[in-house]
């Protein structure tokens, strides 16, 4: 099997996970309070994990993490928590949400994967967007 797909299965099994979790959090509690914990436990198993992962000659430097993406990502991943958590928190349906949000975020990222980063396209990845964006429209219709 694809080492890919493996790391794949993974992602997708913390995006259930993730979305279960977001979706029973105490609905009185402060968003950001909850948000600190989960990160504070996060950081924890991060931390605890770290040693096992060597992606270069040194295993942890200031500059890795004071990178201009770790702080994109940091925003990013603030925003993805808080809007899915207030999302839920609204009344909004666990079963389409993440499909919603992950469609639209792909086809979002269509022209920056052309643009910036390069990548091939093809008749097949046009049909894909068109399906996700009919999917997008039926799923918005409910």
């Amino acid at each position: 099997m694809d080492r890919s797909l493996v790391f794949l299965a993974l992602a997708a099994l913390g995006n259930v996970i993730y979305h279960l979790g977001q979706k029973t959090l105490p609905p009185g509690a402060n968003p950001m309070v909850l948000l600190m914990a989960v990160y504070a436990i996060a950081f924890a198993l991060c931390a605890a994990t770290a040693p096992f992962f060597h992606a270069g000659a040194t295993p942890f430097e200031a500059r890795q993490i004071l990178a201009w993406p770790v702080l994109v990502l940091a925003a990013g991943v603030a925003l993805i928590e808080i809007g899915f958590l207030l999302a839920y928190r609204s009344a909004n349906v666990l079963q389409w949400s993440g499909v919603a949000v992950n469609g639209a975020a792909a086809v979002l990222l269509i022209p920056i994967a052309l643009g910036v980063f390069r990548e091939p396209f093809s008749p097949s990845r046009l049909l894909g967007i068109a399906v996700t964006l009919v999917g997008l429209f039926l799923l918005a219709r409910h």
